[in-house]
């Protein structure tokens, strides 16, 4: 039986992961007979999978999820300036 249910506050005691809580997106099959979970920080743009060993239950607060726009007013990515600085190279071009 599982410990945890999805949308869950629980904090993840992993190596490298970005300190605080986490909310529980999702479940995963079993690994190796462990249960396995996707986490999500507010302080992260990803999703982690994570066993259930490395969670503890957390009496911590997350807000809902934030928007697309609440998002988009954080400032740009590397990966999105790279397109949009491709996109101004191709249309210089095609302008010459």
């Amino acid at each position: 039986m599982r410990q945890f249910d999805v949308g869950q506050v629980v904090t993840c005691m992993v190596r490298h992961a970005a300190p605080g809580d986490y909310r529980i997106v999702g479940l995963m099959p079993d690994r190796d007979g462990d249960h396995m979970y996707r986490v999500k920080s507010p302080r992260e743009d990803y999703e982690r999978a994570v066993n259930e060993t490395h969670l503890v239950k957390s009496e911590g607060y997350l807000p809902e999820e934030e928007t697309q726009k609440q998002r988009s007013l954080r400032g740009i990515t590397l990966p999105t300036l790279q397109g949009h600085l491709e996109y101004l190279t191709e249309a210089s071009l095609e302008a010459a």
